[in-house]
């Protein structure tokens, strides 16, 4: 009995131990963490609604937390930080505890069951001497133990698998940097769509009370009998169209309020805009110095593939090397059998006697060596295309580059003009009124001049908006919006009344 007391008290510490080992190197491993990768912010996808009437700065920010994408990109990020800390589990050693209670027959002969055959995972394995005689009587049995392996030199294989989960994880985080990029983007252009479909509406119905007013002032002519009485018809026809192209405007309108509201990630929902100050360019505008444009989050995202596939090399090549592990376990054993000298404990449902096991093993994957060299081979290919992703990558980067500029700068030299357009437009339109009310010019020249001025009107009301489109395009294509938002932010604080 005291035997038995002893050995209790022997597994008992060497469990102890075990599991104070155990949760030790846990927090080891999780100091070991800290630092190489940030943590992800808990995040819950919970669409918030916008105001009434959002200025574009708001409809950017409603975007980013809006918009699905975004927010499959979040979760995809958390579970490869997940995953960093899987990896971070490798070194732990494995502990296993096992309790076996049962009644079994003790008929035994001297025989062996073959580790090459199926009957070895389902021929239970029993121990004892060989049987006189054979009896179907159940004898109680017990088993315990148990088991620590724990391996304790790898020649950098864990390692390199933490690596390998931290590219995975800067993948993952470029990744959701290139999708609030994209969506704050799209944000914008669509508002500013819509800033152009509101100034296009002003223009018609500006046109409309132009032929309005010209259809009045024929109608009083041909009723003074100074004009044909078709004339009056024609000006009903030219108002009938000046009205459907305002509601032509009005839907064109609607439709990019409701693409507005698709790209905030809030499609149910009626909203409008506040136009001003987008409906004229900015007084002056910085120039945008040609930035390095590695740091684009597209670049970021294609780089850290190359990374990525980099640190698969290096897993594939520590995965052929030899392992050492430590090994031990405590078992104890009981039975009612009664051929042992021992007696039993409790008729054989507690162990009567026990035993340990210290010792290490090594182990070396030989034959592994043929598929590691394939896997080598495909991660070294999937290397290379990554590094042709990145040079097209740069490549389309530096081509929207420069056509944004290109296109800031002659979008800058349209709407210089634009105004002066608009004012040669009124200028002919009056003069041809006054000399059509006089009968010095007919009415299609009037109709003409006009549709002419309700043209530039339009042209100049786009002209405005195309500059910041311009300069939206390029903040966009050198990877950061904060320029652009931050023109509009000085030009709001010098801005008059809402429009």
């Amino acid at each position: 009995m005291e035997a038995l007391i002893r050995n209790s008290l022997v597994i008992e510490k060497i469990t102890c131990i075990s599991l104070a080992f155990l949760g030790l190197l846990f927090c080891s491993n999780a100091a070991w963490a800290a630092g190489r990768e940030t943590a992800v912010i808990d995040f819950q996808f919970q669409p918030i609604r916008p105001t009434s009437a959002v200025t574009i700065r708001e409809a950017v920010d409603v975007a980013v937390r809006n918009y699905p994408s975004i927010a499959s990109k979040r979760f995809k990020l958390k579970a490869s930080m997940a995953n960093v800390t899987l990896a971070k589990t490798q070194y732990l050693p494995n502990l296993n505890i096992d309790i076996q209670e049962s009644a079994i027959t003790g008929n035994r002969v001297a025989s062996t069951v073959m580790n090459n055959v199926s009957g070895f995972d389902t021929v239970p394995i029993d121990s004892g001497p060989v049987s006189q005689k054979s009896s179907l009587r159940p004898l109680v049995n017990n088993l315990q133990g148990v088991n620590l392996n724990w391996l304790l030199i790898d020649f950098g294989l864990r390692h390199a698998n933490d690596n390998f989960a931290y590219a995975d994880a800067r993948t993952a985080r470029a990744d959701v940097s290139l999708t609030q990029l994209d969506v704050a983007y799209d944000a914008a252009e669509a508002f500013l769509e819509a800033v152009a479909a509101k100034q296009i509406i002003y223009a018609t119905e500006a046109a409309l009370s132009h032929m309005k007013a010209a259809n009045v002032r024929a109608k009083t002519l041909v009723a003074e009998g100074l004009k044909p009485g078709v004339e009056a018809a024609d000006w009903d026809y030219e108002v009938a169209k000046a009205r459907i192209n305002v509601i032509k405007s009005e839907k064109n309108a609607q439709l990019a309020l409701v693409g507005l509201a698709e790209k905030m990630g809030t499609a149910t929902t009626d909203i409008d805009i506040v136009s001003n100050p987008l409906v004229r360019s900015p007084s002056q505008i910085q120039a945008m110095r040609p930035i390095d444009l590695s740091s684009h989050p597209l670049a970021l995202l294609k780089s850290a593939e190359i990374q990525r596939w980099q640190a698969k090399k290096i897993v594939l090549d520590k995965a052929y090397r030899p392992h050492l592990w430590f090994n031990s376990s405590v078992w104890g054993k009981g039975s009612s059998d009664g051929v042992n000298p021992i007696r039993p404990v409790g008729g054989g449902a507690l162990p009567q006697v026990f035993n340990y096991m210290v010792g290490a093993s090594f182990s070396f994957p030989v034959m592994e060596y043929f598929p590691l060299k394939a896997q080598k081979r495909i991660a070294v290919n999937n290397e290379m295309a990554a590094r042709a992703d990145l040079d097209l990558a740069m490549q389309i980067l530096e081509k929207k580059d420069a056509r944004a500029r290109v296109m800031l700068r002659q979008a800058r030299k349209v709407a210089d003009e634009t105004p002066a357009l608009v004012e040669a437009a009124k200028v002919r339109e009056l003069k041809v009124s006054k000399r059509y009310s006089t009968g010095l010019t007919d009415m299609v020249s009037l109709a003409q001049a006009e549709k002419a001025l309700a043209e530039a009107e339009v042209e100049d009301a786009v002209a405005q908006v195309e500059v910041w489109r311009a300069i939206l395009l390029l903040s966009y294509a050198q990877g950061d919006l904060k320029p652009f938002l931050e023109i509009v932010d000085i030009v709001e604080g010098k801005s008059g009344k809402t429009r």
